[in-house]
């Protein structure tokens, strides 16, 4: 029956079913990547490094022009004030937050302070990464291909979505 649960538990996994239909990887590789990946959440970890991801699109915003603002405020006035403090939050904040929500999401899979280290703004998913698989190279490289691979399927779909991969007919 475990067979059966496990082929189950693949067939809903993204991860797994990357690695059984991937050409990179030998028969028994693939076994051992979809056992290990099953065991240790590797979608979840995905999943929480997506949306560190959006995270990030949405604070480089607020980073490159209200820390930049807060600067130039503070040098042209001479005086620290209310608006260089308010980034300085802003940043402290949100590192925190993102460190609850990867501690929430990941629980005993990740340290608290590992959890304040994947929160790093746009570095983060990569230490996740790194810390989650560093005792397994083959899973840590599975990992980097299919996040690799993830990322030309999503810039696929925008392109399709903005209507930028459509054939003219014209040669």
């Amino acid at each position: 029956m475990k067979d059966f649960d496990e082929y189950c538990e693949c067939a809903r996994d993204n991860f797994c079913n990357f690695v059984q239909n991937s050409d990179k990887y030998t028969p028994e590789e693939s076994s051992y990547l979809v056992e290990n990946s099953l065991g240790k959440g590797v979608s979840k970890i995905f999943r929480v490094g997506y949306i560190l991801i959006v995270w990030s699109f949405v604070a480089v915003w607020i980073d490159n022009i209200l820390i930049p603002g807060a600067a130039g405020y503070t040098f042209i006035q001479r005086e620290i004030s209310w608006a260089t403090a308010i980034p300085i939050i802003f940043l402290v904040t949100n590192a925190t937050l993102k460190a609850i929500f990867i501690k929430w999401r990941l629980k005993n899979q990740i340290s608290i302070g590992g959890a304040y280290l994947a929160s790093v703004p746009y570095i983060g998913f990569a230490f996740l990464l790194k810390s989650q698989f560093k005792t397994d190279k083959l899973l840590y490289i599975a990992a980097k291909d299919y996040f690799l691979y993830q990322r030309v399927v999503i810039k696929n779909s925008v392109k399709s979505f903005f209507g930028f991969n459509k054939q003219t007919g014209v040669s």
